[in-house]
């Protein structure tokens, strides 16, 4: 699954003796070439004479979904193992505990499937010299680790800090660092930093994170974005990966600590984090004696390597034994269907992931209790992952900060992306009563630690050009965007006006939500790319009025009496003004969910003003057959507040069963309140919304507007369906379509 998501896989590969020619500038200094000769030279490492060794494994793996509403778990996977590991003879991996759940389908846990083929991917042969956190033999697509022959093609070397520790024994250990410095931004290479025992140059600690992110569009071949669309461009970025070596029988070093810190991307609106966090313990190592001499045995989890161990990165050579292997697998894929026609779906898939990951390890042997029962209950497993931060917790985090903080910035890298296709003009296309029909393009020029990137859009009702252009600088866990605009503004963003859904509702059914104002200035924006808890905007704009310019609509065409809804008369102003919010979702048991956000603005210029608005959402998915979820938003302001700036109410994001912007004031409140089946997958449920927005002087006093209907959800609210009735004038039926409900 995981490899699915994101595609990745760290793998280091053998040595060769084709003779490489060094580029001038790959090491520092000759302290640093000396350092990286005697790293390599301890591929004969000590931990060869491992003989035999039995720990304790423990694995824990979750997928989230980042959204508005609230936080999901998408995947989550728990595992503990038993490893009985020889050199000489076939080693054994005993499970203890397994659990997964796909909590936004289905309730409660399960063994997991392919819980033999992930149990041999924890298994490691000591003496092998490679950094693997996900399973598999497939090296095609992976990161290229820096320290192989060749290597210096595409890296650059600088010897860092060096620093003591000390153990338990009293013994002191004195560490040397080695900096990574890829030469070109391509996500396989990687930025970081490689710890190593001063006195046998043994790995004890790497953290290092890709040169860039992955884009789909940029990164995979021709062959494999035929069947996507063009418009769609998903993403992954790898926060970072550390693996932690311990030091045993003062002699030994061995893993003993893995992480991964990753999420994707698909669309604005749609977060995927990724954790992976593996853990030895319980160590009992043997060894002091060589292998058999002409001994051929292959121990359990040593790797096989191949010809890209001699090959650059980017070379033709190393894309045409890629696309070789991958049609290999997906001429075996198909003849495991065909082979396993009629078979069970789980058996089915056994046979084809076979063809991607080649056929198991022959001199491991998997041992998995026959009671599922006590696999799913073991106390081994601990607290099951209810959130992301269950995983990878702050204080390891917190731990990891300084080296985190010295790892290399993305290399200077220059690279046009240049709108092709009609998917580069679908990914900007919208509709709405102000410019009807909007055509855009963007592009990019990405130069690494920085990039520039804009689009150009023009309406043909409107006929009026729109323009952004910002430069980008992100970081570890943050992102910075100074951007010069003039474009078509919203002043109820929360009802997505320029998405795909109320577009298409705006041409099919002449209904546009939205409220428009135009805007010309420039902005520096900030967000929080970590857990996304934080977002920060400052700007100086002018803002103008924009007017209804089409009717153009599927009703309109056939009764000329259908027309659009007035737009609001904004305001002529020019505001320098600043906006903060902060978000927050917290599972406390598999039952209650509690999250929220609350923004703070304000602006000075023609019109002086403050707002402040909070929302809270509370979850609730008892053991019975029902949930439940309640939300509660309330705002104010203070001084003269533009119309564009006022708050508004109506459609699907706070008042369903009434038009976006049927309210509007310098202040609102509104509530609602859900309740359907207990099934995640998919939900019929019944609800009510109550609201009003006005005169802030009239907070308790206004009059409020009901709705209530009933509706429908898929994948725990990921996408939702409701019909929704106004109870109070102006009363109507509304169908709504949109994503990211709260239950």
């Amino acid at each position: 699954m995981i490899a699915s998501i994101f595609g990745l896989l760290l793998a280091i590969q053998a040595p060769d003796t084709t003779a490489h020619s060094i580029p001038a500038d790959s090491y520092a200094d000759s302290a640093t070439a000396i350092l990286v000769a005697q790293v390599r030279a301890a591929r004969e490492r000590n931990e060869r004479l491992v003989t035999s060794y039995t720990a304790t494994v423990k694995q824990r793996i979750g997928v989230g979904i980042r959204a508005v509403s609230r936080d999901r778990m998408l995947y989550r996977q728990e595992l503990v193992a038993k490893i009985a590991w020889k050199r000489d003879a076939p080693s054994t991996i005993e499970i203890v505990g397994a659990r997964e759940g796909v909590p936004i389908a289905v309730k409660g846990d399960r063994i997991p499937e392919d819980l033999e083929e992930t149990a041999r991917s924890l298994v490691l042969d000591p003496a092998e010299d490679y950094l693997r956190l996900i399973g598999g033999e497939r090296n095609d697509d992976g990161f290229v680790y820096p320290l192989r022959v060749g290597g210096e093609s595409d890296y650059r070397f600088a010897a860092g800090d060096t620093t003591t520790i000390s153990l338990p024994s009293g013994k002191q250990i004195r560490l040397v660092s080695l900096r990574v410095l890829p030469r070109r931004s391509d996500w396989r290479l990687m930025a970081g930093t490689l710890w190593f025992d001063a006195e046998s140059h043994g790995v004890v600690q790497v953290v290092f994170r890709p040169a860039r992110p992955f884009e789909f569009r940029r990164d995979v071949s021709a062959e494999d974005r035929e069947d996507v669309p063009g418009f769609v461009n998903p993403t992954a970025e790898v926060k970072y990966i550390t693996l932690e070596y311990g030091l045993y029988e003062n002699r030994w070093w061995l893993p003993r600590y893995m992480a991964i810190d990753a999420s994707g991307t698909m669309g604005s609106w749609l977060g995927i984090p990724l954790r992976i966090e593996r853990v030895y313990e319980d160590y009992e190592v043997e060894g002091g004696t060589p292998p058999p001499e002409g001994s051929t045995f292959r121990a359990a989890g040593r790797i096989s390597h191949r010809l890209r161990d001699t090959v650059p990165v980017d070379s033709a050579e190393r894309h045409r034994v890629a696309d070789s292997s991958r049609a290999a697998a997906r001429e075996c894929t198909e003849q495991a269907r065909k082979l396993n026609e009629g078979a069970e779906r789980a058996v089915v898939r056994q046979e084809i992931r076979k063809c991607w990951r080649g056929e198991p390890d022959s001199n491991l042997v998997v041992v998995i209790p026959s009671d599922s029962a006590a696999m799913l209950a073991s106390t081994a497993l601990g607290p099951p992952i209810l959130q992301m931060g269950d995983l990878i917790t702050e204080d390891e985090v917190r731990g990891l900060a300084g080296a985190l903080g010295q790892l290399p910035q993305t290399p200077w890298d220059a690279r046009f992306d240049v709108p092709v296709g009609v998917g580069a003009v679908l990914r900007h296309t919208r509709y709405n009563r102000i410019e009807a029909l909007s055509l855009g393009l963007g592009g990019k020029l990405d130069m690494g630690p920085i990039a520039l990137q804009g689009t150009a859009r023009i309406g043909l009702a409107d006929l009026v050009p729109n323009a952004e252009l910002s430069l980008v600088r992100p970081t570890t866990n943050a992102r910075f965007l100074l951007t010069g605009y003039y474009r078509l503004a919203a002043a109820n963003p929360e009802t997505h006006p320029f998405g795909p859904i109320n577009s298409f509702f705006s041409l099919v059914a002449q209904r546009d939500d939205g409220e428009y104002y135009r805007t010309l200035g420039t902005e520096l924006s900030a967000e929080n790319t970590g857990s996304g808890w934080w977002s920060a905007r400052a700007f100086f704009q002018r803002e103008t009025a924009v007017a209804v310019e089409t009717q153009a609509s599927l009703p309109h065409l056939f009764d000329q009496a259908n027309s659009f809804r007035p737009n609001i008369v904004a305001d002529t102003t020019t505001q320098l003004g600043a906006a903060v919010t902060l978000r927050r979702s917290k599972t406390f048991s598999r039952v209650v969910t509690l999250g929220g956000e609350t923004t703070v603005d304000g602006a000075t210029g023609d019109f002086d003003y403050g707002r402040a608005a909070a929302t809270l959402r509370l979850f609730v998915t008892p053991a019975g057959p029902l949930a439940g979820a309640l939300t509660a938003s309330a705002g104010t302001s203070t001084g003269a507040v533009p119309t564009q700036w006022r708050f508004y109410l109506g459609g699907p994001a706070n008042l369903r069963g009434y038009p976006g912007g049927v309210l509007a004031g310098s202040a609102f409140w509104s509530g609602r309140a859900e309740i359907g089946n207990g099934f995640p997958g998919f939900r019929l449920m019944a609800f009510t919304d109550v609201g009003w927005a006005g005169d802030r002087t009239t907070f308790w006093s206004g009059q409020a507007l009901v709705g209530a209907g009933i509706g429908a959800s898929v994948l725990d609210g990921l996408l939702r369906f409701d019909l929704a009735r106004g109870l109070s004038n102006p009363k109507g039926w509304r169908f709504e379509v949109y994503v990211d409900g709260v239950l």
